[in-house]
């Protein structure tokens, strides 16, 4: 067994130096006494919490996770949970490699910090994270450290050089302002090449994403209607026509589904994000637009047998039937459980796609190699396809009809940006400029796949290799 994350539910209310109406009793902490309010007045947090092999939690990460609750009002499980996330994979690294995150030697190489940027380094390199997740993580653990040192530990030699800057930025409104900071020679290391933002690799949109071709998409389609999981069918089709992320697609709810679309409507538009019971990220409010036929076959799905028997198993018994979750799995646990549903707690360890993750590794790729489709593919990348599915189909569209103008492309990459929700024009054009280098890349290898029919046929003829 691993390392692993595992929830503990505190009850969080504000302390009173006099006593208020209706105090529930006294509690003492730090020495001093406290009123404080009923319980149904507090709030209850699911504090994460790492918890080593053998069953012990990790002390000064609990008391870290702990302090970060100090002061604030509202505390983003989200935030949480990631920062608990990225300790984990820290945990787990010293674990393997038998390091004391305590034992800071002389030489800098074999301090913690710096052979954890080293293994990060190496999984860039392998391509199993991509330089954002990397900076990320070693964030974290950076501000665990610096954590540790407010809180009174003291480490013989410095865990990282820190230097400031001072340089001119934008927003993602292009408004310039001065920044100043402080950055270390930790996450400094982590660069992206310049141009790198678009490459073969893909496209950084919260990750980094590859649209599939054609030929691809047709391959997972065809995989998805062999295995015949009527929910997974849904969810990425859902994802493929909007652009919706993983956390968007399962936190979808019964009432966006209850109404059929206007009579003779090409799309049903549903709000997501911010005041809705449907997450986003950064809770940036989306319209989606979704085909109508699409709807109409999430409306029978809703409808189901198959539905109601997973609704009936479920652990959502207090929500209304408006409120469920459109997708539920065979036990009639969310696949990815909300934001909503984390702050009000009751789900235990909270699901966040582990079971879609699964899908594909376990069923959907088998599946399609069997079916002769051999590429790898994440959920995510169903976001990227459809972008650039939209974006070709609006470049046809103008090419249509003339000469395409900047004023016209400006416009194309803006209504996009409104459709996937992007925060800046910039991660948009992203998907304008693969576009550009997919094409160019097609083109060498056209040319070269000719250049080496044209050897073959001076040198050999066609009748050869039929032979």
């Amino acid at each position: 067994m691993r390392a692993r994350v595992e929830y503990v539910s505190l009850e969080v209310y504000e302390p009173f130096a006099l006593k208020p109406e209706g105090a529930a009793g006294r509690v003492t902490a730090r020495g001093a006494c406290y009123w404080r309010c009923p319980p149904e007045d507090g709030e209850v947090v699911n504090l994460p919490v790492i918890v080593d092999p053998d069953g012990a939690p990790w002390g000064d990460a609990a008391r870290y996770m702990l302090s970060r609750l100090e002061g604030v009002l509202d505390p983003s499980p989200r935030t949480q949970e990631s920062i608990a996330g990225d300790l984990l994979d820290f945990r787990r690294w010293l674990l393997e490699q038998q390091v004391d995150y305590l034992e800071i030697p002389e030489r800098p190489r074999r301090r913690p910090t710096y052979r954890y940027r080293h293994y990060l380094d190496q999984q860039i390199k392998a391509g199993a994270i991509v330089v954002a997740t990397a900076r990320r993580r070693m964030g974290s653990v950076q501000n665990f450290y610096r954590w540790m040192q407010l809180d009174g530990r003291k480490f013989p030699y410095p865990l990282w050089i820190e230097t400031a800057y001072e340089h001119w930025a934008s927003n993602s409104m292009g408004r310039s302002y001065w920044r100043s900071g402080v950055t270390t020679d930790l996450t400094r290391s982590f660069r992206i090449p310049k141009g790198d933002l678009i490459n073969e690799r893909g496209i950084e949109d919260g990750g980094r994403l590859r649209p599939l071709s054609k030929e691809e998409q047709q391959g997972v389609l065809m995989a998805l209607k062999a295995i015949s999981c009527t929910e997974m069918t849904l969810a990425f089709l859902l994802a493929l026509t909007t652009g919706a992320r993983l956390q968007t697609v399962f936190t979808l709810r019964a009432d966006s589904f209850e109404e059929p679309a206007r009579s003779g409507a090409n799309v049903f538009r549903i709000k997501v994000g911010s005041g809705t019971l449907v997450d986003t990220k950064y809770g940036r409010n989306v319209v989606l637009e979704l085909p109508a036929w699409l709807h109409e076959r999430c409306r029978i799905y809703l409808r189901s047998p198959r539905r109601r028997t997973r609704v009936a198993r479920g652990l959502n018994e207090k929500k209304s039937a408006r409120e469920q979750y459109l997708f539920l799995s065979r036990s009639g646990r969310p696949y990815y459980a909300s934001r909503v549903e984390a702050e009000v707690g009751g789900l235990g360890t909270y699901p966040r796609g582990n079971a879609v993750t699964q899908f594909i590794r376990q069923q959907l790729k088998p599946k399609m190699l069997s079916l002769g489709y051999d590429f790898d593919f994440r959920f995510h990348d169903l976001r990227a396809t459809f972008g650039m599915n939209l974006l070709l189909a609006q470049l046809r569209e103008i090419q249509a009809d003339g000469e395409v103008g900047g004023d016209k492309i400006f416009r194309v990459l803006d209504y996009i940006r409104v459709r996937m929700g992007h925060g800046s024009i910039k991660t948009t054009e992203g998907y304008l400029k693969y576009k550009d280098g997919a094409v160019r890349r097609l083109e060498i290898q056209n040319d070269y796949e000719r250049y080496l029919s044209s050897l073959v046929k001076d040198s050999w003829g066609w009748h050869d290799l039929e032979n």
